[in-house]
């Protein structure tokens, strides 16, 4: 079945369509100039012989012609296409072809959106698009790129034959039984087009082992296994296979490792399908290989944040990290940004955005190879300008310095267990807002706790958001039974291990506001079990909640816990009982508590000001004048504990300032009351007494009491930032506040 994916790119042109009855793509033409791409013409391959197609655009201008040759005869396949338009002028701006050997250059500009064109598992066999003066947009045709089938590995000529073929999107779960000396039963749960099937071969005598792919975000890479002549057989059966996943995860060794070794892995591929030979045991076992690029998980876009204006771009979101970045700096604020960006191994340099004028640049790198990211980043932006005046990036490993200046404010971009992949956001002559593309950190998998070798292993994974409910049965002597309600982009999944004797206990957690943070326990060898299982299991969150304590604590005590990260998954062995437990972690900052503006009080004139919010406020400079307060002046400590120095606002005298100083961190401001007055020499309100209010204690008033009074407060909530009105007096106060959590 042929795939069309719809045209990419701007609006406008003439619509053309090469169509699809092709066996694939030998050659691209592709004409840049000075509005973007011209023309577009490939070449095809048709019943073994070359097919021309026309040229989409018009080829008589000024301008520069590459060509991009794809060897069908050597099993060469175009399997992608990305490239970045303008919006405006509706014309793609460069394209750059992607094959299963090779990526081509960047033909052309890299500015403007970037669109890609790519199917999993699948190749191009034909283009349509729009196109008139300029190429416009791109689409393409896919069908799925043949299988390849390896060789057998065991027994060649016993048993009789099994061949599940290789027309497969994937495998979603493997089941292997073992009897303790060879391989008797194995059971494949394939996914076809949405649908589950299952091929299983054998003779289902021993214990049974599962190991669950999440596909199609994960895909088995490699089998490793091991067979030998075996007794009471007397033939070359399996003795032991190991599954391993494009994540990274392993089964664990099912059988004994006996005999002469193999390896069935495909570099750059997955397997898809299996096929062998099969009696009493499963004598051998091969492979079917495909390209396949797992589903990506859809990114998280938020939104752009700081001033207004600019011209909109966006990097995508296609990456697998961000690796450089580079902000140049100037008097106005940030003048541009530019992201180094990792995809499929290679380095991706992305375009600049917003202009290169007298100042300074400084670059953060952030090392990818050595399992380091970018979690998110915080900045200021002047409301006035739009432009944003400063950026620091916060990866897993450390902290950049502030890049420019800690005035206006303050934004920040961060998705709790996710990391950023992409950005995007609005920039002209400076930069004037930044959004960004965040994906899931991987998970981490911590050792089994428990019986190491009996009963059957089982592994639920960690690409779960966390879980929703948790069940345990315990018979009086063992824990039997466990059930997980997980939750996955807002849907529950169960996965559920043992057997349900017992009492049952239920423990709810409140996802997505609460997350588990531990697992403690106790394991024994226990009667009449005769071997190690757990004794008891107790679950805590990050809301400090505590599960009561289910079962009998005896024997070895263990704790799952990580600092700073939440648990999103299990995996262990189970039998009868559950013999033992191991868990995933996934990153976790508790959120900050949601800031929120109070109105200002006093007059309406003078220039706006905000300091944005901050983690506390630590000290206040008043400084007073003749006829009210002259200026102000904050002292706050950041999230990341650094003290910042506000602006001064008004003007100060000569009287210079007075000091109110908190008792930080204990002591946290509560409410602010004052007074504001028509004065002499003064367009509007000014400012005239002000006093502050902590948990502890009131401020001695700073200034004269007037006719007009006010109050700011926020039962529950505490002043973590200040914004205003000031002229050469201060016209205007308000505040931001946060919930108190202490």
């Amino acid at each position: 079945m042929v795939l069309k994916v719809e045209a990419k790119g701007g609006n406008g042109g003439k619509e053309w369509d090469d169509g699809f009855d092709y066996e694939g793509v030998t050659k691209i033409h592709v004409r840049g100039g000075r509005e973007g791409i011209q023309f577009i013409m490939f070449e095809y391959v048709k019943a073994g012989k070359a097919t021309v197609g026309p040229i989409h655009g018009v080829s008589d201008r000024r301008g520069l012609t590459q060509t991009l040759e794809i060897k069908h005869m050597e099993n060469e396949h175009l399997v992608s296409v990305e490239g970045y338009y303008n919006e405006s002028t509706g014309v793609i701006q460069s394209l750059q072809f992607e094959t299963n050997m090779k990526t081509s250059d960047l033909i052309g500009y890299d500015e403007g959106t970037k669109f890609s064109l790519r199917a999993r598992g699948k190749k191009i066999i034909g283009f349509h698009g729009f196109a008139e003066k300029n190429l416009n947009s791109l689409g393409a045709y896919f069908i799925r790129m043949p299988p390849t089938k390896s060789a057998m590995q065991g027994g060649q000529t016993t048993g009789v034959g099994y061949d599940d073929g290789g027309d497969y999107d994937g495998v979603k779960k493997d089941v292997v039984t073992t009897d303790g000396t060879a391989i008797r039963h194995i059971k494949f749960h394939y996914d076809k087009a949405g649908n589950e099937e299952i091929r299983e071969r054998g003779v289902t005598t021993g214990t049974q082992h599962e190991f669950t792919i999440n596909h199609p975000y994960e895909y088995i890479t490699s089998v490793e296994g091991s067979y030998a002549v075996t007794q009471p057989y007397n033939c070359i059966v399996l003795t032991s296979l190991t599954f391993k996943t494009s994540k990274g995860r392993t089964s664990s060794t099912i059988g004994p490792v006996t005999g002469t070794k193999f390896v069935l892995e495909s570099k750059g591929n997955a397997i898809v399908g299996f096929h062998g030979r099969v009696g009493s045991c499963v004598d051998s076992i091969g492979a079917y290989y495909s390209q396949v690029f797992p589903s990506q998980e859809t990114a998280l876009k938020v939104e752009p944040k700081g001033g207004k204006g600019g011209v909109q771009w966006d990097d995508g979101s296609d990456y697998e990290g961000v690796t450089k970045i580079h902000v140049r700096g100037g008097l106005e604020g940030i003048q541009f940004i530019k992201f180094e960006y990792k995809k499929a191994g290679q380095t991706i340099v992305g375009p600049v955005h917003g202009v290169s004028g007298r100042g300074m640049t400084q670059t953060f790198d952030i090392i990818h190879l050595e399992n380091e990211y970018l979690r998110s980043v915080e900045g200021y932006y002047d409301e006035s300008t739009g432009v944003i005046q400063s950026l620091r990036f916060i990866t897993n490993q450390k902290t950049s310095d502030l890049m420019g200046f800690n005035e206006g404010t303050k934004f920040s971009l961060a998705a709790n267990g996710k990391k950023i992949i992409g950005f995007h956001g609005f920039a002209e002559k400076n930069l004037n807002s930044l959004g960004a593309y965040f994906i899931r950190i991987p998970s981490t998998k911590s050792a089994m706790e428990g019986g190491q070798t009996t009963g059957r292993s089982y592994d639920d994974g960690g690409d779960c958001d966390g879980l929703r409910k948790v069940y345990v049965t315990f018979d009086g002597t063992a824990i039997r039974h466990i059930k997980f309600d997980y939750d996955i982009a807002g849907q529950v999944e169960m996965r559920q291990r043992g057997v349900k004797e017992g009492t049952e206990y239920e423990f709810e957690v409140d996802h997505p506001r609460e997350y588990i943070t531990s697992v403690e326990g106790s394991y024994a060898v226990t009667q009449p079990y005769g071997c190690i299982v757990l004794r008891s299991l107790i679950f805590k969150t990050s809301k400090g909640r505590t599960s009561s304590n289910i079962g009998t604590v005896t024997g070895t005590k263990f704790v799952h816990e990580s600092k700073g990260n939440v648990i999103v998954g299990f995996h262990g062995r189970v039998g009868s009982c559950i013999d033992s437990i191991g868990v995933y972690y996934s990153p976790f900052s508790p959120p900050s508590p949601p800031s929120e503006k109070l109105q200002g009080h006093g007059g309406d004139g003078g220039d706006f000001w905000d300091d944005g919010v901050f983690k506390n406020v630590k000290k206040i400079y008043v400084g007073q004048g003749d006829v009210g307060i002259a200026s102000l002046m904050f002292e706050y400590e950041n999230e990341t504990s650094e003290m910042i120095v506000g602006k001064e606002h008004g003007k100060k005298t000569l009287l210079g300032y007075e000091e109110f100083e908190l008792d930080y961190p204990s002591e946290y401001i509560t409410s602010i009351e004052g007074c504001h007055d028509n004065v002499v020499g003064a367009e509007s309100g000014v400012i005239t007494m002000l006093r502050f209010k902590t948990n502890k204690r009131t401020s001695p008033p700073f200034g004269l009491e007037s006719a007009s009074s006010f109050a700011i407060q926020k039962e529950g909530y505490k002043i973590v930032g200040f914004h205003g009105k000031s002229s050469a007096l201060i016209n205007q106060i308000g505040v931001h506040v946060v919930p108190i959590t202490e």
